[in-house]
């Protein structure tokens, strides 16, 4: 069987140009947001151990690029961002004596489904054995504040959170644990209200705790983020400790503008996140990420974390709600009577200056090279001949509007420019 040259495998992409100039834009600023917060870079390996996703139990299980190796290794292409950077740290040492550990990345997605919400590349910042959840809470809180300020208020983006401490709170009051809290979620989620035929009936318990839920989500539906934690407090008391640790994120995320609405609509929520939760959207709602606790999750690893807080996002959605600035491009053109030394220390003074350049070695219509240029404000060209080389100077002439031009002295030294 043979495979055109340019296709690939389902789930992958290529990127080319302005489109992989704003991924790099998305990767360079999430990762300068987390190390502003102490997040350690972390690179991680294109393959691991299939187990190691697979015992994760992930969206990814069972959508994997699995293979074996030479040595009969039966190996995976990485994913699942989380897992990814929690093998890196683990393997780090960074993981050991029960210290907090974070960890920042943006790591390229392998599945055979793509989904746009996750997209090709996730940027996903990890926090490891923190014992104050309120500290981790504001940590995430921040860094999507932060984030939210450099996309701009064009991008329109709001955190939607969800508190499984309350869910824990009532499960606790029924009798059940977390685990058949989740179960009791999973069955409502595949199911509905209603009971399969081929399962045996939820116990009591579960019901008594799903319509206990049902009533919290109604009463919730609509109200003021600043509202619903009392209501919630009011209608079952034994929720009144994680409402005080809810409202007080609330609180904070309004003192810094980012706009938050509160639901407990648990069947959209993911069954393995614990505590407060929340999904990121941009103003079309979109989702751009998500985050939460992942505890018991990660205690199935077996590498010493009881904790683990998390928020990833899409690095693909991230690039298309940015700001991407564009750099100023000189074309510089090479004249048949240029000096080749010349040519060379214009485009580094160039460069020196802040410009990219892009360098014609042999423009052999002139006209025709020029209407290339595109016709944009960020974009210049330049000629280089003789008279350059004689006067030490470079005229800019701007591709977008007419007799706009920049003069270059190429005898100054180039700490004299600072363009951008």
């Amino acid at each position: 069987m043979s495979h055109t040259f340019e296709a690939l495998p389902r789930g992958f992409s290529d990127l080319v140009g302005e489109e992989a100039a704003q991924g790099v834009w998305a990767e360079a600023m999430f990762r300068s947001v987390t190390r502003s917060f102490g997040f350690a870079p972390v690179t991680v390996a294109p393959v691991g151990y299939a187990e190691t996703f697979e015992q994760f139990g992930s969206a990814a299980t069972g959508r994997i690029f699995a293979f074996e190796d030479l040595s009969g290794r039966r190996l995976a292409l990485t994913a699942d961002s989380l897992v990814a950077v929690l093998r890196a740290l683990a393997g780090s040492g960074r993981l050991t004596g029960g210290a907090s550990a974070l960890g920042a990345a943006c790591v390229p997605i392998a599945r055979y489904r793509r989904k746009r919400h996750r997209g090709w590349s996730q940027a996903v910042a990890v926090i490891c054995n923190e014992t104050d959840e309120l500290a981790a809470d504001l940590t995430l809180l921040r860094l999507w504040a932060e984030i939210f300020q450099i996309l701009g208020p064009a991008a329109g983006g709001r955190l939607e959170y969800c508190d499984y401490g309350v869910l824990d709170a009532i499960a606790a009051d029924e009798g059940l644990s977390p685990a058949d809290a989740r179960t009791a979620l999973h069955r409502r989620r595949r199911h509905g209200a209603g009971e399969p035929r081929d399962e045996k009936p939820a116990p009591p318990s579960h019901e008594r705790f799903l319509r206990r839920l049902d009533r919290l989500s109604a009463l919730c539906r609509g109200l003021p983020p600043d509202e619903a934690p009392q209501r919630v407090a009011t209608a079952e008391p034994v929720a009144v400790e994680r409402t005080a640790h809810l409202l007080t994120v609330l609180t904070i995320a309004h003192e810094l503008g980012v706009r938050v609405e509160f639901g407990l609509d648990w069947e959209h929520a993911p069954e393995y996140q614990a505590g407060l939760c929340f999904l990121a959207r941009a103003g079309d709602g979109r989702t751009l990420g998500d985050g939460g606790g992942y505890h018991h999750m990660v205690r199935t690893l077996d590498i010493g974390l009881s904790t683990c807080w998390s928020t990833s996002a899409s690095v693909s959605l991230l690039a298309e709600l940015g700001p991407v600035p564009e750099a100023e491009c000189v074309h510089l053109m090479r004249m048949p009577s240029a000096d080749l030394r010349t040519f060379m220390d214009a485009a580094r003074h160039l460069r020196g200056a802040g410009y990219d350049v892009l360098e014609h070695w042999r423009p052999r219509r002139l006209r025709r090279q020029l209407r290339q240029v595109p016709a944009r404000p960020t974009h210049w060209f330049a000629l280089v001949g003789e008279k350059e080389a004689e006067t030490g100077r470079l005229t800019l002439q701007n591709a977008a509007t007419t007799g706009v031009t920049r003069n270059l002295d190429l005898t100054e030294p180039q700490t004299a420019y600072a363009h951008r």
